[in-house]
């Protein structure tokens, strides 16, 4: 997380994210340590938000997705390996030009989540970018060359995006995305794709904070229910709104994230949880 004193307006104060890694953790730790670099340079071009976070998430996988070196760089691609990957959920807060109120961006790939409490209530501002969903099956089947032989496949007791990977946005994964680039041929010319299917390309949100809002929790999907995935237990986000709305004031934050990741753990999660907790004051 990077905080630091409101400057002037459009821009950001406030950077949080939470990167949940898989196959290794080389992808989390690059995003950890230079998505915000990156962040930083697409919003310098103008107070565009959404556009600026989504063009700065593709930026960056495309770092990540680097042809490897070796004779003629025909070693691996990508940052820690061909198979390894981070899903992302970010939050930055900034004074909008146009806006008397503190604003909140937010953006996401994979199943780490971001929820507002507002009003007491549970606001969910991410979606879960998962081969369960009947829209992300479709869209990574309408790319398939092959149609008698799914992109997607239910395998373990779950939808797997090549029968292995159980998301369907990512940063990293490069032996599930295209590498026409890589092959010399111009990415989506005739309207081709190679891979999977698998992109980082994000879901986003733009909200004026309010004050009715009252906590801000970024988390893995560790924190999460999902027996629907085939997954352990978890706390559902009214469940989350319960126990924050138990927390004392002047409580200290870490203890409060810890008492997310306990609570979890209770109903039956069996993940790793990573949990990033903030407290909103908005006048």
């Amino acid at each position: 997380m990077q905080i630091a004193a409101p400057g002037e307006a459009g821009e950001p104060f406030a950077w949080a994210g939470v990167y949940d890694g898989h196959g290794g953790f080389a992808v989390a730790d690059w995003l950890k340590n230079r998505l915000f670099e990156v962040v930083e340079k697409e919003w310098s071009n103008g107070y565009k938000p959404e556009f600026s976070i989504k063009e700065a998430y593709l930026a960056a996988d495309r770092k990540l997705l680097s042809v490897g070196g070796g004779f003629m760089g025909m070693g691996e691609r990508g940052v820690g390996g061909s198979k390894c990957g981070a899903t992302a959920a970010n939050t930055l807060l900034f004074a909008a030009p146009d806006a008397a109120s503190t604003t909140l961006l937010t953006a996401n790939v994979g199943d780490a989540r971001i929820v507002l409490i507002r009003g007491g209530q549970p606001v969910q501002l991410t979606e879960d970018h998962v081969p369960d969903r009947e829209e992300e099956r479709i869209r990574i089947e309408r790319m398939n060359p092959n149609p008698k032989l799914p992109l997607v496949r239910y395998m373990g007791g779950t939808w797997r995006v090549g029968g292995l990977l159980a998301l369907s946005r990512a940063f990293g994964d490069a032996y599930l995305k295209g590498s026409l680039q890589f092959e010399g041929v111009a990415a989506g010319s005739d309207g081709y794709s190679s891979g999977f299917g698998v992109i980082a390309e994000p879901y986003t949100t733009l909200t004026p904070l309010t004050a009715e809002d009252s906590w801000l929790v970024v988390a893995s999907d560790g924190l999460f229910a999902e027996e629907e995935r085939g997954g352990g237990g978890g706390l559902d986000n009214q469940g989350l709104a319960e126990v924050l709305a138990a927390v004392p004031p002047g409580a200290d934050l870490n203890k409060v994230a810890e008492a997310l990741a306990t609570a979890a753990v209770k109903v039956g999660s069996t993940d790793d949880v990573t949990v990033v907790v903030m407290r909103l004051a908005v006048a």
